[in-house]
């Protein structure tokens, strides 16, 4: 055929002469070869894409989302970071709170103890008290009682008293 001719239409592509192989590289090794130059030879245009072929979505979408979750994790971080600082100084106030609370206490408790034994040495004064002045008192005969019996009386009146 030709330069410039029409084809014949009862030729086919088997009746056309065959190339043999290329210097020797197998038709699949080229072929392969062939995609991978041309991937190349696309560069940063193909790229994303390829590296990103599974995804549904264009590679700048999933990037810019990327970079949407980012921003969100770090402004998460951030108020985690804040709400954490709170929790750590509402503890401390609260520590130093039941601190202050518990000396407190404590000291109340040993004002009462020093007052529990005024209370007690203040009362063994007034039996003793009681005990010297029963020899000089004019008592009627049905009322006679010992020392010991006055003091198991104080301790009724005192109970009652409570």
């Amino acid at each position: 055929m030709m330069p410039g001719q029409i084809p014949d239409p009862l030729m086919t592509a088997g009746s056309l002469p065959s190339v043999g192989p290329l210097a020797g590289i197998p038709g699949t090794s080229l072929t392969d070869q062939l995609k991978l130059a041309e991937l190349y030879s696309l560069g940063a245009v193909l790229s994303p894409l390829i590296l990103n072929r599974h995804a549904k979505r264009p590679f700048d979408v999933i990037k810019g989302e990327s970079d949407d979750d980012e921003e969100r994790k770090k402004r998460r971080r951030e108020k985690n970071k804040v709400a954490a600082a709170r929790c750590r100084n509402r503890k401390k106030e609260r520590t130093d709170f039941l601190q202050k609370e518990s000396e407190r206490l404590e000291t109340l408790n040993s004002e009462l103890k020093s007052q529990i034994e005024e209370l007690k040495s203040e009362r063994q004064q007034l039996i003793v008290m009681l005990n010297l002045h029963r020899p000089t008192c004019i008592v009627r005969t049905g009322s006679v009682r010992s020392p010991e019996s006055d003091e198991h009386v104080l301790d009724q009146r005192s109970e009652r008293s409570d």
